[in-house]
């Protein structure tokens, strides 16, 4: 049961806040333009991104073949062939055309490497054609994971926030749960979904929806804004940074909950998370790992014990809305990822 769940946390190639971690998060287009990549930070287990969302959002074009030959230079204990994402305002057929590209990536990568374990990615614009691509995955991709990738469905192409962020919006749980039924439908293959694990009631959301397996590198991009994550709790802004989202200050009895952290910062010196973001990142990767054993325990013990869970600390939140959605589309439409 050890490997029910997972969170892979990111960082930057200088790995400040991954080092010699058990599961860390990193990203191939740090290393494109070096001569020799190389990790230079520890890990126990590696999960490369292929930097392919990143190109998209930069509009920068990936060689296939560099691509190849910085992945099996790092050697991760996992990484993604070439895939190529949609972006909002494309047209149908640049998708399938994109999703060929992407097929031809697969086989490739399987033919012409020796890497570990590749997780090819899933993308789709209609029903229709996320169960067939689904099912082409499934009779030819080697592999156990697929990520979920760049999946059209209501507001994609009105969508204007950050490109690759899975911002909590209805329309993003619909996409999640349609695609994780459609998977366990048709075919044997676990499930990763990246960005899901930046807050702990986001992770939580994911894990009940049905995913395997996420990451996150949001607790950075938070921590410089002023913001920390409390066990069971969205964000709380005690920095100075100004930020546009997310402002709710600590009430009083979060603070009673924040000093009983025991994160290395917390330990040695709570003020530091009012005075730096560094201390704020520390902290704020700390809880998420936390939470995520919990919701590993949890899980184990019962759907109805995790959903209960769930109902305590959603009922606290201003996104509670989205877990009785989430609830709601999983019991009408039942994923069968916990039978």
């Amino acid at each position: 049961m050890n490997d029910l769940i997972h969170l892979w946390v990111g960082d930057d190639k200088q790995g400040r806040f991954i080092n010699d971690q058990d599961k860390a998060m990193d990203s191939l287009i740090y290393y494109y333009k070096d001569r020799n990549p190389s990790i230079s930070y520890s890990y126990h287990k590696l999960f490369l991104d292929n930097g392919a969302y990143t190109a998209v959002r930069l509009n920068k074009k990936l060689s296939t073949e560099r691509v190849k030959d910085i992945q099996e230079q790092i050697d991760p204990d996992y990484t993604i062939p070439l895939d190529f994402p949609f972006t909002p305002g494309i047209p149908v057929k640049l998708m399938a055309k994109r999703w060929k590209t992407t097929l031809r990536n697969i086989l490739e990568w399987q033919q012409t490497t020796t890497l570990k374990a590749l997780i090819p990615m899933l993308h789709a614009w209609s029903i229709r054609s996320l169960i067939c691509n689904i099912q082409w995955l499934q009779k030819h991709a080697n592999a156990t994971f697929i990520g979920i990738g760049s999946i059209v469905c209501y507001g994609f192409d009105e969508y204007k926030g950050y490109f690759g962020d899975r911002q909590p919006r209805k329309e993003l749980v619909d996409m999640l749960i349609t695609a994780v039924q459609m998977i366990r439908k048709y075919s044997s293959f676990k499930i990763h979904i990246a960005g899901f694990g930046s807050s702990p009631l986001m992770l939580n959301l994911g894990y009940y929806c049905g995913i395997d397996s996420t990451d996150t590198v949001g607790y950075k991009r938070k921590a410089a804004f002023g913001k920390i994550s409390l066990p069971g709790k969205g964000d709380r802004h005690i920095g100075r940074s100004s930020a546009r989202w997310g402002t709710q200050k600590l009430g009083n009895e979060e603070k009673k909950l924040l000093a009983q952290c025991r994160c290395p910062i917390c330990k040695k010196d709570q003020s530091l998370l009012w005075k730096h973001w560094k201390a704020r990142a520390i902290h704020n990767k700390y809880v998420l790992q936390q939470e995520e054993k919990q919701a590993r325990m949890l899980i184990e013990q019962g759907r109805d014990v995790f959903e209960a869970y769930l109902d305590s600390i959603f009922a606290r939140s201003g996104l509670e809305y989205l877990w009785k959605y989430a609830k709601l589309r999983t019991r009408y439409y039942p994923v069968d990822h916990w039978l």
